[in-house]
């Protein structure tokens, strides 16, 4: 009898002890539905380095306090600090090859009086390497900025899927020929161009975001044509023969320098584009919640 009774006190204490209440409490409240209306809405903003800075109610907040609001969703919190990481890295590479290149050109301007075929090879060697670097960073940048805006749209819609009464709007970007394009969408269907303006005139503050946004995106494509117009130029002399001849002309030096240009504002005015579509689109979504950063 002694040992069926302890074997009974043991388990009683056991259940008693470990109830999942008490063990699973923290964890319990923390995925609680209830509390998904005191989580607020995060938002994303890329810096002049194309770097992620988010925000809650208009304030900067650090990445691991991003995660720490994810961990609803345990898995899209391990993305979104994997994504920061690879968004942060490729910033960090473009901005080495850019730097690269940037020293490439210091170094033929200050040999602009003497500009020779030697100087010319240490210069496009150098701005070859720099541009490669520049070419790994950026797309590895674009990569992971463009999954944390999808993961903090989820994460948004979540906390606040019992409010929202009409289309939940979301936003990507993609390369095209004259630099890049804005797409929005309604759910997963692409929103058309007449459905945009009729949401344009009926919410006046979201109006006002998309046509700043617009208004950089056509900028955006004027510098994308003058850009490839002056690269083909550039490309063209350095396949000519005059390259290879003992007095290289100057003209190569101001090409190098309208190339610099446009690539460093067209990426300004770019993400220029993609931030005044975000807010655009939390106006849209969560109205007067938004705090403007």
């Amino acid at each position: 009898m002694k040992i069926p009774f302890r074997i009974f006190v043991l388990t009683f204490l056991f259940f008693d002890f470990f109830q999942p209440g008490q063990v699973f409490s923290q964890a319990s409240n923390f995925f609680s539905e209830n509390k998904y209306a005191d989580y607020p809405i995060i938002s994303l903003k890329e810096n002049f380095l194309g770097n992620p800075i988010y925000f809650i109610e208009g304030k900067k907040i650090k990445a691991s306090e991003v995660k720490a609001y994810m961990e609803i969703m345990p898995g899209d919190a391990n993305d979104f600090m994997k994504n920061n990481t690879k968004a942060m890295t490729g910033s960090g590479l473009s901005l080495g090859g850019q730097l690269i290149v940037w020293g490439a050109l210091g170094y033929a301007f200050a040999n602009r009086d003497n500009l020779n075929n030697q100087i010319v090879r240490n210069w496009i060697i150098a701005t070859t390497i720099g541009g490669i670097g520049a070419g790994v960073g950026r797309p590895m940048n674009r990569d992971g900025v463009r999954r944390i805006n999808t993961l903090l749209n989820k994460h948004n819609y979540l906390i606040r899927q019992d409010d929202i009464t009409k289309p939940y709007l979301t936003m990507d970007f993609r390369n095209n020929y004259l630099g890049e394009k804005i797409d929005i969408y309604d759910g997963p269907n692409l929103l058309n161009k007449s459905r945009l303006n009729q949401y344009m005139l009926e919410f006046p503050e979201f109006a006002e975001y998309m046509r700043k946004s617009q208004r950089n995106q056509n900028w955006s494509s004027a510098l994308g044509i003058v850009g490839l117009a002056s690269t083909a130029v550039f490309v063209g002399y350095i396949l000519t023969p005059q390259i290879q001849s003992s007095t290289p002309s100057n003209i190569l030096l101001p090409l190098t320098m309208a190339n610099i240009g446009l690539s460093i504002s067209g990426g300004v005015i770019r993400r220029a584009a993609r931030n005044q579509t975000r807010q655009a689109l939390m106006k849209f979504n969560f109205g007067d919640e938004l705090v403007s950063y």
